[in-house]
């Protein structure tokens, strides 16, 4: 049976045209301004005919091409697209597995789809108008998920490139080494050695490569013959829990991030999905104000935890954190849930003495309202000419 292979190149790129269409056609290069030496991380094919290539000095990289416009990468919008675009795909099959080498590249499974579309070609093309134009999906069908990728490789923007089984062998050896699914640095040593294309590689004997590059390399000398019976599988369905903060005064500050993220956590944990449940993964999301840009990071944990040594681990990851501008929205997303562990406590005589009598009537209030209703106040940035930004009111969780 064909599997399809959706690709959408230079995603991060053309992520940026869903808001700013106008900028469609023009060279466009992704850049990290906010670092200490700015490089180009990718570029359409506008800027690379202007020959700017990835890994280029920003300064270089605009006298070339004083006209390419610079972009920042926004990860948060590219997941949630990457995560519309799936779901849309899999309204028409269930068999849809993310690439996990290339954010916006997908593998599909034809079966069953030629019963309602008539051809592969119709079904893929069902799949290509998933996706928003101004994205210049393509898509390959093949016989294995590696000659499709290929195959969608070198399609056009909107096109479908049909490899049949017989043609497999003729059109991999074409394709160029750099398809390989291996290291970069091994891709350079390979054309160093004279190595440009599949074929030339598939010519070496497959001891040999094994000798010379390991189980990888022997797998990929396999995969450029079109040796490829892999399935198409699905990632796992998870179960997650979603908190999202606006801030109701941009943080510029990494205390004042820490005091909304402990109030995230424990509205979280508050949820019936949560109550009485450790997590194993946290992602963190944050939108910085009136620009098109964010960032993400994803904390995984040693072992399950509950909402205080989540709020511990997220303060211990988030002390280097450098506030590359004032952050608007913040989503918390919990994964990996499991129920409570259970936990050796200390003896009696070793522990604390018993709590007072205050702090046992707020533990009363709390299971009974599900939150803490007795708040205290927080310095935050007593410097601020700002009164709202010195001080902070939060629930109070002895």
């Amino acid at each position: 049976m064909p599997v399809v292979c959706l690709r959408i190149p230079w995603f991060a790129l053309r992520i940026a045209l869903l808001d700013q269409p106008q900028l469609d056609g023009r060279p466009l290069l992704l850049s990290n301004p906010q670092s200490g030496r700015a490089v180009v991380l990718d570029a359409t094919p506008e800027a690379l005919a202007k020959g700017i290539r990835p890994g280029m000095n920003l300064r270089e990289a605009s006298a070339l091409c004083p006209t390419a416009v610079i972009l920042v990468a926004d990860p948060v919008r590219e997941t949630t697209v990457a995560n519309q675009v799936r779901e849309r795909l899999e309204h028409l099959s269930p068999l849809v597995e993310p690439d996990a080498r290339e954010q916006g590249c997908w593998y599909i499974d034809l079966k069953g789809l030629e019963r309602h579309y008539g051809t592969s070609e119709n079904a893929t093309r069902r799949l290509i108008e998933c996706v928003d134009p101004i994205l210049r999906a393509r898509a390959g069908v093949a016989p294995g998920k590696f000659t499709a990728r290929v195959a969608a490789g070198v399609a056009t923007a909107g096109s479908i490139r049909v490899i049949a089984l017989e043609e497999a062998p003729a059109f991999l050896a074409e394709a160029s080494i750099s398809w390989l699914p291996l290291p970069p640095d091994v891709i350079r040593q390979l054309e160093r050695l004279g190595i440009p294309t599949l074929g030339a590689f598939t010519n070496l004997p497959a001891r040999k490569v094994a000798a010379r590059f390991g189980p990888a390399g022997r797998e990929a000398w396999k995969l450029a013959r079109g040796e490829d019976d892999r399935p198409v599988i699905p990632p796992p369905r998870t179960q997650s829990v979603r908190e999202e903060l606006a801030m109701p005064v941009p943080a510029v500050s990494r205390e004042m991030l820490i005091i909304g993220l402990r109030q995230m956590v424990s509205r979280a944990f508050a949820k019936p999905e949560l109550r009485g449940k450790h997590v194993r993964q946290v992602t963190l999301h944050a939108i910085l104000e009136g620009e098109r840009r964010s960032w993400e990071r994803t904390l995984t944990l040693k072992e399950p935890c509950g909402s205080n040594r989540v709020v511990n681990a997220l303060e211990l990851r988030l002390q280097a954190l450098e506030m590359t501008g004032p952050i608007e929205i913040v989503t918390l997303e919990f994964s990996g849930i499991v129920n409570e562990v259970a936990r050796q406590a200390a003896f009696p005589l070793m522990g604390p003495r018993a709590a007072a009598p205050l702090t046992a009537a707020i533990h009363h209030l709390k299971h009974r309202y599900g939150l803490s209703p007795i708040y205290h106040v927080v310095e935050v940035e007593p410097w601020s000419r700002i009164p709202e930004r010195r001080h902070a009111l939060i629930a109070y969780d002895p």
